[in-house]
């Protein structure tokens, strides 16, 4: 009897098996049992669904979140990239004052330098540029900037070397009046305005108002011909044998960056 029971679903399961692949007839009934069977797929593959939403959505606040980073990082360089490009711009336009430079330099080697530092109290004027001794800068060396003379190389270290500047109260050069000839000795006054003398002129020699006075060569320890300041002031004291002639210089010392180290093609 529990053969039976066992059999007779087995048989029956067969004759419907045989019956539906020759006859096709319960397609129908298969139709309708998945039909009523959908929702309930639909609720149980639910979560499924929600997790993939969840995956793809954070998927795409990361890529967001990355993709916001990379344009941050390559606006800053961006922005980087502006600021040494403005940079360079300026250091052109100081490189083409430098060499548009209105006086001649002649036979002479010139080494480009930076100014590193400024001093400009009352008795000691001086700067600090990025040239020294591996540059092949020697001491006593002319120092030029766009508009006129700087100073002398007074010292200097295989990496950078110090300018004693023509407005120094202790510096001295040889100069002539570039209009007529007229020599005299600078030097620099005891002050924190940037202003020099011009000694050992007679008195009664022709110097005007607004003479531009150059160096000399005299000596053969400055090259010649190199702006060096204006005459602002004559004095003829009856007491004196020489007149004081006041000179402002020619070279703004307050707006130097570049410099030029001038050699004798000699040395």
């Amino acid at each position: 009897m529990r053969l039976l029971r066992l059999l007779v679903p087995i048989l029956f399961s067969i004759i419907l098996i045989v019956l539906d692949t020759r006859f096709s007839y319960l397609d129908n009934f298969k139709r309708f049992t998945l039909t009523l069977l959908s929702p309930i797929y639909f609720v149980v593959d639910l979560p499924n669904h929600v997790i993939d939403w969840v995956n793809d959505k954070g998927t795409d606040n990361a890529e967001l979140i990355s993709e916001n980073e990379y344009l941050e990082g390559k606006l800053t360089e961006l922005k980087a990239r502006l600021q040494t490009y403005n940079n360079l711009i300026l250091e052109n336009q100081k490189l083409s004052q430098l060499l548009d430079s209105t006086y001649i330099i002649p036979e002479h080697q010139i080494t480009l330098g930076n100014v590193k530092s400024i001093s400009q109290s009352r008795l000691n004027k001086k700067i600090i540029i990025d040239k020294g001794m591996n540059d092949g800068v020697t001491l006593s060396q002319l120092v030029i900037g766009s508009d006129g003379v700087v100073g002398q190389v007074s010292q200097v270290t295989p990496l950078y070397s110090t300018v004693q500047l023509i407005t120094d109260p202790t510096q001295h050069m040889p100069v002539k009046n570039s209009r007529n000839g007229i020599r005299g000795i600078s030097r620099g006054i005891a002050s924190k305005e940037e202003g020099l003398i011009i000694e050992y002129i007679p008195l009664g020699s022709d110097v005007k108002l607004g003479d531009i006075f150059v160096t000399s060569g005299v000596g053969n320890s400055y090259p010649i011909g190199y702006l060096f300041g204006r005459v602002i002031a004559v004095d003829e004291a009856s007491n004196e044998s020489f007149l004081t002639i006041s000179l402002e210089p020619l070279q703004n010392m307050n707006k130097l960056e570049l410099i030029l180290v001038v050699s004798n093609n000699n040395e």
